[in-house]
């Protein structure tokens, strides 16, 4: 299970959509407070860091085994706080990474006739650099992918 918090002292934006996030995917969200990163890798050897730019969610970055493995700039529409259950996420359209590292079903060809042949409930809808997350065919918001950086060659 993935683990999600946020950077130092976030404010009520950035906190609001570190939790709506990890309840769309399914992870464990914690409240950071005075944790390093060595804090947060003794507690999972993979977890997701959200911090912001200004007051607002900016960044989302992966780290496994304490090191940054992947880096997402983006900027995020309104987030509406929607009663989600724990059901998988899939991804529809060509996601610029692998939906694996959110947890969510792969675009291989099993998973996308997984996809076909079941309705979830949960959906990532990925069109260019537009990402809606949707619950229900409900937005929960929209997140518009400004880079992603990847360290890791796959």
């Amino acid at each position: 299970m993935h683990l999600i918090t946020t950077s130092r002292k976030p404010g009520r934006k950035t906190r609001r959509f570190t939790k709506v996030i990890a309840r769309f995917f399914n992870w464990r969200y914690i409240n950071r407070g005075k944790m390093s990163l060595e804090d947060l890798k003794s507690l999972s050897e993979s977890f997701w860091i959200v911090s912001e730019v200004k007051g607002n969610p900016s960044i989302l970055t992966l780290y496994k085994n304490g090191e940054e493995m992947l880096k997402i700039g983006f900027t995020v529409s309104n987030i509406n706080k929607i009663e989600m259950d724990d059901s998988a996420v899939v991804f529809q359209g060509k996601a610029p990474v692998d939906p694996l590292i959110f947890g969510a079903i792969p675009q291989s060809r099993a998973g996308i006739k997984l996809a076909r042949k079941f309705d979830f409930p949960k959906k990532v809808v990925v069109r260019n650099n537009i990402w809606q997350f949707l619950y229900q065919d409900e937005q929960v918001f929209t997140m518009r992918v400004l880079y992603i950086k990847s360290r890791n060659p796959h």
